[in-house]
């Protein structure tokens, strides 16, 4: 193998990994700004994660909601409410599989991008800034249209 080969399988993140809904996720460390707790409900710029995928409500209970703040290029204020963090994780490029065909372009529409096997666990992993760019196109369309039903 090729010395650029050999450096492209060996490249690593350290994610930070956490629940929701009883599915694991993880995100880039690179990506969070920082951790903050949870200080309940009217702080602007928050978000549930479970209603960034679409989750149903009643399907999701948080044992120890915390706040990933999100590091943005745009200086929009981004956060989202997850439920506790578990672990920190390094991984490296051969741990991460694509989600099969079928899924993939709801997965990447919902943030998705990856998926990582530690033993029996299955993580998904989250690009928080995919997921904010998904919602300000959203957000844009339902601008244009006055359709928030988008």
């Amino acid at each position: 193998m090729s010395t650029a080969g050999r450096a492209l399988d060996s490249f690593g993140l350290n994610l930070l990994l956490f629940s929701v809904g009883g599915v694991s996720f993880g995100v880039d460390a690179e990506q969070v700004e920082g951790t903050l707790a949870w200080q309940g409900e009217g702080s602007d710029g928050q978000v549930w994660f479970h209603r960034e995928l679409d989750y149903p409500d009643d399907t999701v209970t948080y044992r120890l909601p915390s706040v990933i703040k999100v590091r943005t290029t745009d200086g929009r204020d981004y956060r989202v409410i997850i439920d506790m963090m578990e672990d920190v994780a390094g991984i490296v490029s051969g741990d991460i599989h694509p989600f099969p065909s079928l899924v993939e372009p709801f997965a990447l529409r919902k943030g998705m991008w990856g998926i990582v096997v530690k033993g029996d666990r299955m993580i998904l992993l989250v690009d928080f800034k995919r997921l904010l760019r998904e919602r300000k196109g959203a957000d844009a369309l339902v601008e244009v249209t006055g359709n928030d039903d988008i």
